[in-house]
């Protein structure tokens, strides 16, 4: 039986989910008034050449983007894909995912990826599986697959998430996009800045998340590995979901304010975002919790996080794959203690300093509905 749930899921913060692909200025877009105009690069060469042929050669040797006329950037322009608000700092920006028709939806594996993590922090809390596993393996991106192994099954057929399948959510408008600023910030202060094409807060994408219990009963066992274990886990989703955001915000909520007090940096960019938590966690009640996808999301959202530095082999993973590596200075590493010493953030308003966590979702979902 597949049980179905109906998911919403509302930005709360700017999200990027890139496409790996970063756009050039005067290539793939131009810029005007504030704005941020994707160009239609196949449409573009030919209109340039049917207003005037003898532009071929000047095409060659000049970025086509610096041909076209302010009175082409306009909505609708048949020279241009779609419009932004904002600017990037620089000359490219990070492309988020759309559909065919350039319309931002939130991929079912983002979602499922940033559940799974949910899951794994709760599995690390009752399994205890240990980190000495990890340092059989040779490269970073493997290093947790001993850890999944033990958590959520030997293989992808027998895996704990293959029961739980999340859908593509519908696509929603072009103006839910804007080009959004971030910058790596440190105890030290922020970095150079980074622009991506993000999905502003307070949109609202709807999806599907089904649960085939069959995997879970007595069914699956005619097929050695079955049935799936821990079926209560992905039961508690909800509930994990609110204790693992809670712990990570508070947590965050408290670095932010020892960078504060030790450099005269900005307040703390969490403390309206756990106010508004607060308030809607009472409206919804077990209904939602809070969630942080994509980009930005950084080492504590994308692994189990800071319970892992209380394994007797944290600081022979550390070192072992040389987590918190200074890039440009040969032999800095951050101190497995502080590790990581680094937060990306949206820069809301570059005049007032205001910035912003990248990627914080709220999430409602209604089973069989």
């Amino acid at each position: 039986m597949l049980v179905r749930i109906d998911v919403t899921v509302e930005t709360l913060t700017p999200l990027h989910i890139g496409t790996g692909l970063k756009l050039v200025r005067d290539f793939d877009y131009v810029t005007h008034g504030g704005r941020t105009f994707r160009l239609q690069e196949d449409r573009l060469a030919e209109e340039l050449f049917d207003r005037d042929p003898h532009l071929t050669k000047q095409l060659l040797r000049t970025p086509p983007g610096q041909l076209v006329r302010p009175g082409d950037l306009r909505d609708g322009s048949p020279l241009v894909r779609y419009v932004l608000p904002g600017e990037p700092k620089g000359n490219e920006f990070r492309e988020a995912i759309k559909d065919a028709h350039d319309r931002p939806y939130l991929p079912g594996s983002s979602l499922k990826g940033a559940l799974r993590t949910v899951l794994a922090w709760r599995g690390w809390r009752e399994v205890r599986p240990g980190l000495k596993g990890t340092l059989g393996e040779w490269e970073a991106k493997f290093a947790a697959r001993p850890v999944e192994k033990v958590l959520f099954g030997p293989d992808p057929n027998r895996d704990l998430l293959r029961a739980v399948r999340v859908s593509d959510s519908a696509p929603v408008g072009r103006d839910a996009l804007v080009i959004q600023v971030v910058r790596v910030w440190t105890r030290r202060g922020p970095g150079a800045p980074i622009s991506v094409e993000a999905v502003k807060p307070g949109v609202g994408f709807s999806l599907e998340v089904s649960v085939d219990e069959r995997l879970f009963s007595t069914w699956g066992r005619r097929v050695d590995g079955f049935p799936l274990p821990h079926r209560d886990w992905v039961g508690e989703l909800l509930k994990l979901g609110t204790e693992r955001a809670t712990e990570r915000l508070r947590r965050e909520q408290a670095l932010w304010e020892e960078w504060g007090r030790s450099a005269g940096g900005p307040p703390s960019p969490y403390h309206a975002l756990l106010q508004d938590l607060i308030a809607r966690k009472k409206k919804a009640g077990p209904r939602g919790f809070p969630l942080q996808l994509g980009f930005g999301t950084g080492w504590e959202g994308t692994t189990i996080g800071a319970p892992l530095k209380d394994d007797p082999d944290w600081k022979e993973v550390w070192r072992k794959f040389g987590l918190g590596r200074v890039p440009g200075r040969r032999g800095a590493q951050t101190a497995a203690d502080d590790f990581p010493s680094s937060r990306r953030v949206a820069v809301l308003d570059e005049r007032t300093g205001q910035i912003s966590p990248l990627g914080w979702v709220w999430v409602e979902w209604r089973e069989g509905g």
